[in-house]
């Protein structure tokens, strides 16, 4: 394959932005009406990263083992994707959807480089997918062999704790294996849309997850205003290297600071730190108010519990939990941004540092710490942002970082 020359079309390409991802899906779903009901209503993040994608396979053509790993993972991935054909039948992703998607993308290229789209330009672009696709089937086959498209999930419990965050609780049809810290893709079949959302427990025997999620979008405010016990959820597989990656310096002490939902990830880390022969860690949970502090409950309780396999050091326990809030009227506990808190904790020499929250927050937090004096290899965060696909976050970021927040949408 010509690889520069795909490149230097590809810039020409990409220049028409969002419009061209709007052609590109409308022909799809001409050539194969079946597959719009595999996508949401709203298109706009999907078309968002369908340029992402494109862009990060044309700049990786010059190194074809990570191009195999991403496309791979973007099959097995794609394995989740289902729909109806015309008569209501049930239709999943197969073979020839990409044929189509083939198609689709050569009459989009050729509608926007005009006359540049030579029959040269064209064969070499046809190679190029034909590659990926088969790349991306072969992930697809690689991954059947071990695990499901997704799981069927039942709901257990759904308590709302505030008007606007609701904590429910899932039952897989069968173990659905995750690392504390991972997100799950996660899809209310009626919005036909998935949102990353982080289990907020350690793997459990009897294998439900617990997921924490705040009303601000669609998907989180119909979680939140109209989720019940005995509904169905869809989950797809596990994703995220970056939290959950918090036992690579097991002999370090831990500090963890959350803002809002993004405490459910970092509980699942403490749980399972306490599961087994602990650690000495400091959990900082910050809020504007006291009403922020949604998990108090279930947090005190995880404090005061040893660990599973013993705690060697005597005189003091293996876990300190600092609620703090911005403000609160007869408030007894610290005070400030969670960040604050977790400075004035410090110093943070040999510390293994996670964080999550909003966007905001965790900026704002990294830079405390970092103005602190904390190296920035000793933080780990992550962003599970619903308008970016996670193996892109990962990739884009530096080391096993991705500073830019967390948060279903």
């Amino acid at each position: 394959m010509d690889n520069a020359a795909l490149r230097q079309s590809w810039s020409q390409f990409s220049a028409a932005g969002p419009e061209a991802a709007k052609y590109f899906y409308a022909t799809l779903f001409v050539v194969s009406p079946e597959a719009r009901s595999m996508f949401p209503t709203n298109m706009q993040y999907q078309e968002d990263k369908l340029l992402a994608a494109l862009g990060h396979i044309i700049t990786s053509l010059d190194d074809p083992e990570a191009l195999t790993a991403f496309a791979q993972r973007l099959g097995a991935d794609h394995r989740r994707f289902h729909g109806h054909d015309q008569r209501g039948n049930p239709v999943v992703l197969g073979e020839r959807h990409y044929i189509w998607v083939g198609q689709a993308l050569l009459a989009t290229l050729e509608r926007f480089l005009g006359p540049y789209f030579t029959p040269a330009l064209r064969a070499q672009w046809a190679a190029a997918y034909e590659l990926v696709a088969k790349m991306m089937l072969d992930g697809a086959a690689e991954a059947e062999r071990s695990s499901p498209p997704h799981w069927e999930a039942e709901v257990v419990t759904a308590e709302r704790r505030r008007a606007d965050i609701m904590v429910f609780t899932v039952r897989p049809n069968y173990l659905c294996n995750y690392r504390p810290g991972q997100s799950l893709p996660v899809q209310v079949p009626q919005l036909r849309t998935w949102r990353y959302l982080s289990p907020a427990n350690a793997p459990r025997a009897d294998g439900t997850i617990e997921f924490h999620v705040r009303a601000a979008g669609r998907f989180s405010t119909y979680l939140v205003r109209r989720l019940r016990a005995g509904e169905r959820l869809l989950l797809g597989h596990p994703t995220g290297s970056a939290l959950s990656s918090y036992d690579r310096s097991p002999h370090l002490p831990l500090l963890l600071i959350a803002g809002g939902t993004g405490l459910a990830p970092l509980r699942a880390v403490v749980e399972a730190v306490q599961q087994g022969a602990g650690r000495r860690t400091t959990l900082v949970v910050g809020g504007r108010t006291p009403d922020d502090l949604y998990d108090e409950a279930a947090l005190s309780r995880l404090a005061a519990m040893p660990p599973a396999a013993g705690w060697q050091h005597t005189g003091t326990g293996w876990l300190r939990y600092v609620p703090t809030v911005e403000t609160g009227w007869g408030w007894q506990g610290a005070i400030g941004r969670a960040g604050d808190t977790a400075v004035r904790l410090g110093p943070w020499a040999d510390t293994e540092i996670l964080v999550c929250g909003s966007p905001e927050m965790t900026r704002e937090t990294v830079a405390m710490l970092v103005r602190a004096g904390v190296a920035p290899e000793q933080i780990l965060t992550e962003s599970y942002d619903h308008s970016l696909y996670p193996p892109l976050a990962e990739a884009g970021a530096v080391g096993p970082r991705d500073f830019s927040g967390t948060g279903a949408r």
